[in-house]
């Protein structure tokens, strides 16, 4: 059987949630049925990963990561690069990724590649109101363009999908729910030593730890954990916050923690590769994100049995049951955040009450297995087995339609 060829557009391979999803599929997609390749921009903190692929790997050198109006002949560029890929794979599917590569590599399909069915993934919607009305409005517009030319879009939260619905993305578009999906059986390493671990942050054995596996870019909010943790450590002084990755708002932060004061205490270890452990010391998680789609942080946590403290934004609704397995909070209410906190903290009974609920909780489509499942019956709705996709194709994509309810097979 000839196999179906899928590329996949993603940005750069840094050290998040979408990178780790496509990682994972092209990894434990079935190879038997499915051949992939990867385009992506250089300079990626998981290049590493991609060595032993090297000749399913391209490496898109216009592709840069930041949006802004000096990149546009950058952009240009990257589309030209894009579809000399394209003809050079010859790819039934092309599944795009990330905000980036998503507009642009959809862009260079239909230019280059027509062929090709084409489906977009979004991650957590890339636009905010934060970034400014004028911005937001311009992206919505430009996801709508592109959705003119997709065949599916998939969202990882059920918030996502609604919203996109509401703003008019994808109007007539076929759409798919497909979770992020992590291993929920984690393994630590045999001699893990938590007290040691916890020594080489310089925290005391006996301390509680907060943490957040993150970034330092403005969504991800670093600036209202340092907040948090200031009203935290002045009324309990025995606690620990680490809050991980690296970005434009690290040097502030650090500032900040340490004109008030609490930059002993307060710590930022830059990328780690260690998150496993690092939840296995942390009594809780926190995310003061304002916007995630699903955030595979949090579903790490979960396997890990550590109770969250959020902001609830997006698809972390879906994943965390209120005063069950953690707490929600209204985004930018700090005070709330601050309190919500310091009850975990205080309330070992709570906190293993919590514990529990997590034991109990069912979290079978949030698993890598389900996401890769739910791919390849996407990928074969697409591109039978038994048919090769052909002919040309129109520039823009025909609306999709159900199947309609009271449709007969003995109807032709």
């Amino acid at each position: 059987m000839e196999k179906t060829k899928i590329l996949y557009f993603i940005t750069r391979m840094d050290q998040g949630g979408a990178q780790a999803s496509v990682l994972t599929t092209l990894k434990t997609l079935n190879k038997q049925q499915f051949e992939t390749y990867l385009a992506t921009g250089p300079g990626g903190r998981l290049d590493f990963k991609l060595k032993n692929d090297a000749g399913r790997v391209f490496f898109i050198s216009a592709l840069r990561h930041d949006i802004r109006p000096r990149y546009i002949f950058h952009d240009i560029w990257a589309v030209w690069q894009m579809g000399r890929v394209l003809r050079q794979v010859k790819p039934d599917i092309v599944h795009t990724n990330a905000p980036k590569a998503g507009v642009l590599g959809r862009i260079a399909a239909r230019l280059f590649w027509r062929k090709a069915k084409v489906v977009h993934t979004f991650h957590g919607l890339g636009f905010a109101k934060e970034h400014g009305a004028r911005q937001f409005k311009f992206f919505v517009a430009v996801e709508k363009f592109c959705s003119r030319f997709t065949n599916v879009l998939v969202f990882v939260s059920r918030r996502n999908a609604a919203e996109a619905k509401q703003l008019g993305i994808g109007k007539g578009v076929r759409t798919e729910l497909i979770r992020a999906g992590i291993n929920f059986n984690p393994i630590l390493p045999l001699k893990f030593d938590p007290a040691a671990k916890k020594a080489s942050f310089k925290i005391p054995a006996n301390a509680k730890v907060v943490l957040a596996l993150a970034n330092f870019k403005p969504l991800k909010n670093p600036i209202h954990f340092v907040l948090a943790a200031y009203k935290v450590l002045s009324q309990m002084k025995n606690v620990y916050f680490l809050f991980t990755g690296e970005g434009p708002l690290k040097q502030t932060a650090e500032n900040l923690a340490k004109n008030l004061g609490i930059e002993k205490q307060v710590l930022f270890p830059g990328w780690r590769s260690d998150a496993l452990e690092l939840l296995a010391i942390s009594d809780v998680y926190a995310s003061v994100s304002l916007r995630e789609g699903l955030p595979m942080s949090l579903l790490e946590a979960m396997a890990m049995r550590v109770p969250a403290v959020c902001y609830d934004v997006d698809g972390i609704g879906e994943v965390i049951t209120n005063n069950k397995t953690g707490f929600l909070v209204k985004p930018n209410d700090i005070n709330t955040f601050a309190d919500k906190l310091k009850v975990l903290l205080r309330h070992a009974a709570l906190r293993e009450r919590f514990e529990a609920a997590i034991d109990h909780r069912d979290f079978a489509e949030f698993t890598a297995s389900t996401m890769v499942k739910k791919q390849e019956r996407l990928y074969r709705s697409l591109v039978p087995p038994t048919k090769k996709n052909g002919g040309k194709r129109r520039f823009f994509r025909r609306r999709y339609r159900k199947p309609s309810k009271n449709f007969n097979q003995g109807d032709k």
